[in-house]
């Protein structure tokens, strides 16, 4: 059976938009034009109690408003083409899940690919009419792995950046203060950047490699770096590699400058190029479960 690339990702709300609003949005979905292509949400369906689900199915589709297709003319003997209106480029399912904040949806190879998906699918949420005070994001959830075994091969780490939104509903113990302080401040959004030549003292990629391989509880991890206390760098770089921002880390190996951002990282799994609506969200659900835990996030 033909299989692709779904990609994990969290859906950052502002301002008024819930994640009611989201799923509205998919339900009720408006169309959008980007760059003289349009999008839509089609083939809604969601799981769970219809008043609160516990997630959703649906597709992004891209398409043309007047399009051509071959076909062919036996009256002459002949192919040409044939105007179609709203034609299909592309389409990508996907899974919304409330609980998680998260989203897992495919990716199209040189058609619909995920920096596209992130764009269409806000601008689509974003354009419904019950939206008017929220926007949203789309940030993805770092494969702390690759990007651990990416981190250790630096001899120096020179600059530690970091855009974090606050998180919601779940937080990590990690960074479980600067959350709070993104909280307390009435936040939506912070920079952090940390340089030095000499290289920066940090922990981020012990606790990262801790986390991932699941020998180290939730309270170690939180002793191991109280971030207004042990590093607000660090706190921030994990926080984004969660899902809630996105950073980057300057560093030297072997003598090159390298940048390593957590957005090329970013966690997948491989599965049925056109799975049924159960599959996906099964398969979603347990993935982002398999996440908190690996990662001690809670409610």
């Amino acid at each position: 059976m033909p299989s692709t690339r779904f990609y994990l990702a969290r859906v950052i709300k502002f301002g008024a938009l819930t994640s009611e609003g989201v799923i509205r949005a998919i339900r009720e979905s408006a169309s959008v034009q980007i760059r003289g292509v349009r999008y839509t949400f089609t083939d809604f369906q969601p799981f769970g109690p219809n008043e609160r689900p516990t997630g959703v199915y649906a597709r992004l589709a891209k398409y043309r408003q007047e399009g051509t297709v071959e076909v062919v003319k036996p009256d002459v003997h002949s192919v040409g083409q044939e105007a179609v209106a709203n034609l299909i480029e592309a389409s990508s399912p996907f899974v919304y899940l409330p609980e998680f904040s998260g989203i897992a949806y495919k990716h199209v190879w040189n058609i619909l690919e995920r920096d596209q998906f992130a764009r269409a699918f806000c601008q689509l949420v974003e354009a419904s009419e019950h939206n008017f005070f929220g926007r949203c994001e789309i940030e993805p959830v770092t494969d702390l792995r690759t990007f651990v075994t990416r981190l250790t091969r630096l001899e120096k780490i020179t600059v530690l950046q970091a855009t974090v939104k606050p998180p919601n509903p779940l937080f990590g113990p990690c960074w479980e203060s600067l959350k709070e302080y993104l909280k307390t401040r009435r936040l939506e959004e912070v920079s952090i950047k940390e340089e030095s030549s000499a290289g920066i003292s940090t922990k981020v990629a012990e606790i990262a490699a801790r986390m991932s391989s699941g020998a180290t509880s939730a309270m170690e991890l939180h002793d191991m770096m109280e971030p207004l206390l042990g590093g607000v760098g660090d706190a921030a770089l994990l926080m984004a590699a969660d899902g809630y921002g996105n950073g980057k880390v300057v560093g030297i190996e072997e003598s090159r400058t390298v940048t390593i951002k957590t957005s090329e990282n970013q966690k997948s799994f491989s599965f049925d190029r056109d799975p049924t609506p159960d599959e996906l969200f099964s398969t979603a659900y347990e993935q982002f479960g398999k996440i908190n835990d690996e990662r001690y996030l809670d409610h």
